[in-house]
């Protein structure tokens, strides 16, 4: 047979070696050490001279504007190499997605490549000979046009390289750090804040307004006033995530210097525990990249070491919930606070991971403990805070004011959505369940709304509570889930039993628990896995139809105890275990036992 040249295959893209996670932790220490002088600038800016006079009050004017001077060089220098680290990353980002496309193109034809050299092989004669020139006269054509595109990524790689250490070096010194300070072009950032302030937390109108802004515009509000832009809803996810890895970082430095230096106040103490459970939290996730951009998959969407009677509050998602499908947000309960983030960061990532497998698209999940959660468990003798703290437990103030902050949040979020709206699930667990609903009674605008372990929402009906599809989940064993008003009483302080069949929701299979005393708290805690986990990421992955059922309180098949019957069954049961009185025990010691 006629010889047929085929062409060769085409050699794969080099890996990168700058990752953007990468590029995204350079920025976040640049910006963090930008934060650090700008503190440092402004109080130096604003000092005056102690009562001194004459020329020993003029000396200590002069150098305390010298020394202010020098440091706006440094923050003008800062402000660029952090606006030069984010366009580098974000470059890296769109490189990282042009390779994956390159390397889809070039398994393609290495394939038809292959697949020619075995049909020329196989051929006996010259009757297919035409054709087989033609396809391979096809396959080099497209072989030297993804060669050339290959060579055109590899070009722009080594520009953006370049470009960010030119940007770098450009300010590497105190005389270029002046001439940045001095520069007609520099961003405002008094004028800035004020516009952000001005704009009162309007997610809409605050994401048009940020679009506008140049990137230097933008880097410079962030660094001068990063819980500003950590905590505006409506600037893109990804942005409030940098800016608040940047207080994050600088915080850790900062108040970590001052605990050596012993020097931290009370208050100090609790926003540095705070800042210390934050970053641990975020480094038990930090090798996890998104794995279309190969950004960092954890976002620390809000950051507020200092509020909440110093328990901090704080919000991580896994993905982006502005390019998403499919967004949840989770509320924990009681005992919520900080310091317990990594625990509510492996649920909440657990559920990101269920619902992804659902494989119906993109998936962000979010963990949002920014609110005053009761800080003691009542149902708990062990925890005496919990008996001091029942009186939070048992009125709905801190559910209201919880679920007012939770609808701002999630209009934050649903202010910087690109593209179609995402579908929304909310998800509150014992108390947070409540704070959910107080969320839901004023208009937040969720599809979906799932109730886990509740002792009460404040409407009789779904259908009063909110417009959503109400889902929930209730073990039959768990004693806070009987607390509310339903099917054969409950104490009722914080509303209604949304399990009860005449409340209207959907409740779904999750297991009643394990009926001993010890084990009565551990089925409250344990609702995001099994079938629970399962019948959740159906709801978040809007799989409806492939949700477990299981009949309401009080409907067919719906036979459940009450809370003392549930406590004396419990007991006994653990009778075989040695504990006998535990259930009783139980009883006599929590505060609840006095009221029921």
């Amino acid at each position: 047979m006629t010889l047929v040249n085929v062409p060769v295959h085409v050699p794969p893209c080099p890996v990168l070696e700058s990752e953007p996670a990468a590029a995204q932790d350079l920025a976040t220490d640049l910006r963090a050490a930008a934060i650090a002088v700008k503190n440092v600038q402004g109080w130096a800016s604003s000092i005056a001279a102690p009562a001194w006079l004459g020329d020993t009050a003029d000396a200590h004017d002069h150098a305390a504007t010298r020394f202010a001077a020098r440091l706006d060089g440094a923050e003008a220098a800062f402000d660029r190499a952090v606006t030069a680290a984010d366009a580098f990353g974000e470059r890296l980002v769109r490189l990282t997605a042009r390779r994956t496309r390159l390397m889809t193109r070039q398994a393609e034809v290495n394939a038809a490549i292959d697949v020619l050299i075995n049909e020329v092989a196989a051929a006996t004669d010259d009757s297919r000979l035409a054709e087989f020139q033609r396809r391979s006269d096809d396959l080099a054509a497209r072989a030297d046009r993804l060669r050339i595109r290959i060579d055109g990524w590899l070009t722009d790689v080594t520009d953006a390289e370049t470009d960010l250490v030119a940007a770098l070096r450009g300010v590497d010194s105190v005389a270029e750090g002046a001439d940045a300070a001095a520069a007609t072009d520099r961003p405002d950032t008094g004028e800035l804040a004020r516009r952000l302030r001005s704009l009162g937390g309007d997610p809409v109108a605050v994401g048009a307004w940020w679009r506008r802004l140049s990137r230097a515009e933008q880097e410079a509000v962030t660094t001068e006033h990063p819980e500003l832009v950590g905590a505006a809803g409506g600037i893109p996810v990804s942005d409030r995530d940098e800016a608040n890895r940047g207080e994050l970082a600088h915080q850790l430095d900062h108040l970590g210097q001052r605990e050596e230096d012993g020097q931290l106040t009370g208050a100090e103490k609790d926003v540095l525990r705070n800042a210390k459970a934050v970053d641990d939290g975020l480094d038990r996730y930090a090798g996890q990249l998104d794995p279309s951009t190969r950004t960092h998959l954890a976002e620390l969407i809000a950051f507020h070491p200092e509020l909440h009677s110093g328990d901090g509050g704080v919000a991580v998602s896994f993905g982006d919930p502005d390019t998403a499908d499919h967004v949840s947000v989770n509320v924990p309960g009681l005992t919520t606070d900080t310091t317990g983030l990594a625990g509510n960061l492996d649920k909440t990532h657990g559920l990101h991971e269920a619902a992804l497998a659902e494989g119906r698209g993109s998936v962000a999940s979010v963990y949002w403990g920014d609110y005053d959660a009761p800080s003691g468990n009542p149902l708990n003798p062990l925890d005496p805070l919990g008996q001091l703290d029942f009186d939070s437990v048992a009125l709905t103030d801190k559910a209201e004011a919880g679920g007012d902050r939770l609808g701002g949040f999630v209009d934050g979020i649903r202010g910087s959505d690109q593209g179609a709206p995402a579908h929304l699930t909310v998800i509150g667990h014992s108390y947070g369940s409540t704070t959910v609903g107080h969320a839901l009674a004023d208009g937040l605008p969720a599809d979906d709304a799932v109730l886990l372990g509740s002792p009460g929402v404040p409407a009789a009906t779904a259908g009063q509570l909110t417009d959503a599809e109400v889902w929930v989940g209730s073990k039959d064993h768990d004693p806070v889930s009987l607390l509310g008003d339903g099917d054969r009483g409950g104490l009722g302080t914080l509303g209604h039993d949304p399990a009860d069949a005449a409340f209207g929701g959907t409740r779904f299979a999750t297991g009643d628990g394990e009926l001993r005393a010890e084990a009565l708290l551990a089925n409250h805690t344990s609702y995001f896995k099994g079938s629970s986990l399962t019948n959740m990421a159906h709801v978040v992955a809007g799989e409806d139809d492939d949700v477990d059922r299981q009949p309401g309180r009080g409907a067919e098949g719906g036979d459940h105890l009450t809370l003392p019957e549930l406590l004396v069954a419990s007991s006994a049961a653990s009778a075989g275990h040695g504990l006998a009185e535990a259930g009783e025990w139980f009883w006599d010691h929590s505060r609840l036992g006095g009221i029921l």
